[in-house]
């Protein structure tokens, strides 16, 4: 029987370690460029609080507003998180995503902080618009599909 060397034994088990238990820094950065990019993407289909970064042909904030203010600003921050979190099931890995659920509300508040970060640079008048069925909406798009989505997707 080989004996596994004591250096090359550290190594492996530090390796499972890291991988099972990542970096929440690091995750929280991940999330928040993964959120970036499809927020800019998200404003281009429905733009909210009068933010567009492209132009688009379709857009969902028409369709919502259809149906009322209040659903709109309640649909669009379930859109605006939902989006972002769905790409992040997507790109991030089992471990990463199981970490993210047991840490909801740092997730939702990476999130949500970032957006309202991002509103508020675009739009420095935001608080005079700022909607807290938006907030409602964000947060429920964050939980929602961080529980619904790793259940399905990766934990199936």
């Amino acid at each position: 029987m080989t004996l596994i060397p004591k250096q090359l034994n550290n190594k492996i088990i530090d390796d499972i370690k890291s991988r099972l238990n990542p970096d929440l820094k690091i995750l929280l950065l991940k999330l928040f460029i993964i959120h970036l990019v499809t927020a800019l993407i998200t404003l281009s289909i429905c733009p909210q609080y009068g933010l567009s970064v492209f132009k688009s042909s379709f857009n969902l904030m028409n369709t919502f507003m259809k149906i009322g203010p209040a659903f709109c600003d309640f649909a669009c921050g379930i859109f605006f998180t939902t989006t972002s979190m769905v790409s992040a099931l997507i790109i991030l890995s089992r471990d990463e995503l199981r970490v993210l659920r047991h840490k909801k509300i740092i997730t939702a508040f990476t999130i949500i902080l970032s957006s309202l970060g991002l509103f508020i640079m675009l739009n420095p008048q935001l608080f005079v618009q700022f909607s807290l069925l938006w907030l409602l909406g964000s947060v429920g798009g964050v939980v929602i599909s961080l529980e619904f989505g790793t259940r399905v997707l990766k934990f199936n």
